[in-house]
């Protein structure tokens, strides 16, 4: 029997094929059951920096209504309660909403999604057009770069130094977003609502501020011989920092880890240390613009801090931040007990 094959017939066989082949590679082969998305790092970082100042806008309006609600959600490392307000959560919230737009963004936030309705934080949401405006401009000098969304997290600090903007010590808040590619930071935003000032730093690209100024290092001889130390602790790094440079360094207590960052960029610190645990939240942003300087934040047994899906959210142990030569000041404490 000689059978015949309809050439209609046999381009219908192999579309069919074909197209039960894709859909195997995209539902099977992909792990999750959904096709890997692609997005131009400079949109994320876009949303990033307004979703920032969007929350920031939202601190000081609260600030000025002397209405913060502040409770306390814990303890901290160092056994002190540690604070929430109204403003951790309406800033949290606008914040997720602007970054929520990218579907599938893996976002980690210092603060849960909040009871709060959108009507509720509405008289704190500032027009997105001005804000943009703003540092549209600035935005517009960074390089297009396509990445798989699946490698990207971003880290969200939507009030940084709680304790002190209860106490009214306004200069140490900021509100920071950083994007991690797998493990590493590539790119911080801090933002000092009360000053109206923004710094982020790009891995490959440089650090600029909300003026549109690039930032260079300071030079190492018009540093300020200091090292900025958390609030709560300052007594035990004293100890150890005495032990290393005698009275060749000083000490100087500060709020917010974020704060402490920006000393170490306009050169009125030389080191950051902190030798209890802290969040990663806290680190990340800070941590991304130092290395865009070629410095890094090292945790005390020398190791630069990673912030995967494997990495844990909470770094035990301590660490060192510098804009320079991170190794070698590591070097100078290490063999001391300061954790």
């Amino acid at each position: 029997m000689q059978i015949k094959i309809h050439p209609k017939n046999t381009f219908t066989i192999i579309m069919t094929i074909g197209f039960i082949y894709l859909g195997y590679l995209i539902f099977f082969e992909s792990g999750d059951g959904m096709p890997e998305i692609d997005v131009n790092l400079k949109d994320v970082i876009s949303y990033a920096v307004l979703a920032i100042e969007m929350g920031g806008h939202a601190v000081m309006k609260i600030n000025e209504e002397k209405n913060l609600n502040a409770a306390a959600k814990g303890l901290t490392d160092e056994g002190k309660e540690e604070l929430l307000t109204r403003a951790d959560l309406i800033s949290n919230h606008l914040i997720l909403d602007i970054l929520q737009r990218f579907p599938q963004l893996q976002i980690v936030s210092e603060e849960k999604s909040s009871d709060f309705s959108d009507r509720e934080v509405e008289p704190y949401r500032s027009d997105n057009y001005a804000v943009w405006q703003s540092v549209k401009e600035i935005l517009d000098r960074i390089p297009n770069r396509r990445l798989q969304l699946s490698d990207v997290r971003v880290f969200v600090d939507p009030l940084d130094a709680t304790q002190e903007f209860t106490e009214g010590l306004t200069e140490y808040v900021t509100v920071m977003a950083c994007i991690v590619l797998r493990d590493e930071p590539i790119f911080g935003a801090i933002y000092r609502p009360f000053f109206n000032e923004t710094v982020f730093g790009l891995k490959g690209f440089g650090v600029i501020n909300s003026d549109g100024k690039e930032l260079k290092l300071v030079e190492e001889e018009k540093t300020t011989r200091k090292v900025v130390v958390s609030r709560s602790h300052a007594g035990k790094v004293k100890e150890v920092v005495e032990k290393v440079y005698g009275d060749k360094m000083s000490i100087e207590p500060a709020g917010g880890s974020g704060y402490k960052t920006l000393r170490l960029l306009n050169g009125t610190a030389e080191l950051y240390l902190h030798t209890t645990a802290i969040k990663k939240w806290d680190t990340c942003a800070g941590d991304a613009i130092l290395r865009t300087l070629g410095g890094a934040m090292l945790d005390l047994e020398g190791e630069p801090l990673k912030y995967s899906v494997q990495d844990p959210i909470l770094n035990k142990k301590g660490l060192l931040g510098t804009v320079r030569n991170p190794y070698t000041y590591f070097k100078k404490f290490e063999g001391i007990k300061l954790l």
